[in-house]
Formats: C-alpha cells, structure tokens, sequence
C-alpha cells in the first residue's frame, strides 16, 4: 500500500540517505517492519510492561520575542518541560501543535525549533510533532515542510512527512513494539489540522487515509490500543463535554472546524482509546464516550 510505503520512505530518507534512489521505488507496505529493524532508527518500545506519553501543546515559543514577557514565558515552559520530564520520566513526548508562534518570529525560525526542543535532548527522550495554526507563519524558514525536515535531522525525533497527496503535512502513524519482541502492541496516529498558512480542516482524504492506515494496521497487528492526536479539535468535543461527567474545565467556546465525519469515525474506530488535541488554551478537560 501507499500508506505504509511513504512511511517506511520517511524513515529510509533520513537513516540512509545515500542509498534512497536506488530502493525508493521498491517500498511497499510488507517492508515496513523490516525497515524498522533495518535501520540505525531503535522502534519506539515499552518498558516495562508501560510506555508513557507526555504531551506538550500550546507552547508557543518566540510570542514577543522581542518584548520582556516573551522570552521569560519562553525560560517558564522550559522549567516546565524540564520538571515534567524530571518527574514523569516518559517514553516519549507530543507536540501537539502551536510549538512556535511563528507569526512574532523574526528571526529564524529552525532556531526556535532547536531551542524548544533542548529539554527532550538534556532528557534523551524521544519525540513527535503535529501542527497547528501558529507553527508555519514565520517568513524565515518557517513553512511546514522546512520545519519538519529540521526536527527529523535529530535522532530522538520520530515526526513523519505525511503523504504528499495529503492535506498538510504531519499525517502519520508510529507503531510502539513490545519491550523484547518484535510485536506491535500499540500505535499512535496523528493528523494535521491545518491552520497558518493553510486552511483549518481535516479533509475528507485526511479521514479515509486514518481509517485505511487503521484497518491495514489492524490486519497486520491486531487490535492493539491507539491513540490519536491532532492540534484543532471539532466542535463535537464540547458537545461532548456538555452531555456526560468529565474531568477538567472547559472555558473557551470550540469554534466550527471543517471535518465533516471527523467525530463519527473516530467512534468508529473501536482500538483508539484515546483522543488528544490542543489548540484552545483555558480547556483542560477529559472525557468518556461510548463506542
């Protein structure tokens, strides 16, 4: 399939880039596991029987770079992620989108990238990013595609280049192995939810990619939990927290986003148990909801 050779791709491009041309036309989706053990890249694995995921969103390095809140707010999400990661001791880490205020970034924006993520190096703790609405608005060097080439030059990062026939760019999934096998025993999926420079949606595309990546996922790996992450939820969401018992606060209005059937397909999925997004800043809250 298309699916799993554009991922197995991203991780050929940037493991053995001398020898991309010659293999690149003989990806498929059979390949993908052997990539992962074929190259310098160790699989995402548990520990433990556990593999725990911090999520980070909304940072928004470079707000005012040029004011004195700015780059204090910016040393403040630093003993953030520094305490977090100090007294959490995760697997691995999400960024969930607005990474960057990449509007107030004058200056160029990769640098900022590097900066934000210093704490993951000084931890030696994987990553991943999606984007959101503030990410690519940066004039220098601050486009979504540029960006994400940067963060895959280091080798903690495991950010994917989507399909290029895809909306966006962070479309993608990750598959987590067992601690001493070589069995997928979960996956993370993630989806670009535009904004910025492009539109805020999920398209109709984005949604029957996620659902082909899942079914093939499922025949290959079984029903192995999921999660799913994105940067812009749909309104959905606070319809949801209006109708059952939720845990946390919710206290800016979730606006229209263009992705019709987004909701009902994540429903549809019964192996993704977990839904996590960003984008509005005074919510914090977590809710049930029955498949």
């Amino acid at each position: 399939s298309g699916i799993n050779a554009e991922y197995g791709k991203q991780w050929y491009q940037r493991r053995v880039r001398g020898f991309v041309d010659m293999f690149a036309n003989i990806l498929s989706a059979c390949c993908t596991l052997l990539l992962f053990w074929c190259l310098s890249a160790e699989p995402l694995r548990f520990k433990d029987g556990k593999f725990k995921i911090a999520q980070f969103t909304d940072l928004h390095y470079g707000e005012d770079e040029f004011t004195p809140w700015g780059p204090i707010q910016d040393k403040n999400s630093d003993h953030v992620m520094h305490s977090v990661l100090t007294a959490e001791t995760p697997n691995f880490i999400l960024f969930t989108g607005d990474t960057l205020t990449g509007n107030n970034i004058d200056s160029n924006a990769t640098a900022y990238w590097k900066y934000v993520l210093t704490p993951c190096l000084q931890h030696n703790t994987p990553w991943a990013h999606v984007f959101g609405n503030h990410d690519d608005l940066s004039q220098r060097k601050g486009d979504r595609v540029t960006l994400m080439k940067y963060d895959q030059t280091f080798n903690l990062s495991y950010s994917v280049m989507g399909p290029k026939d895809l909306f966006g760019v962070s479309n993608y999934f990750l598959p987590i192995y067992g601690e001493h096998s070589d069995k997928v025993e979960a996956v993370i999926y993630a989806l670009d939810s535009g904004g910025g420079n492009i539109e805020e949606q999920v398209t109709s595309a984005q949604i029957n990619w996620l659902v082909m990546s899942y079914d093939i996922n499922l025949k290959e790996y079984g029903p192995v939990p999921s999660i799913l992450t994105f940067h812009i939820p749909p309104p959905e969401f606070e319809e949801l927290f209006n109708k059952v018992e939720c845990t946390g606060y919710l206290n800016n209005t979730i606006l229209p986003l263009a992705s019709k059937g987004l909701y009902e397909t994540i429903l549809s999925l019964p192996n993704v148990h977990l839904v996590t997004t960003g984008h509005y800043h005074e919510n914090d809250y977590c809710c049930p909801t029955k498949k």
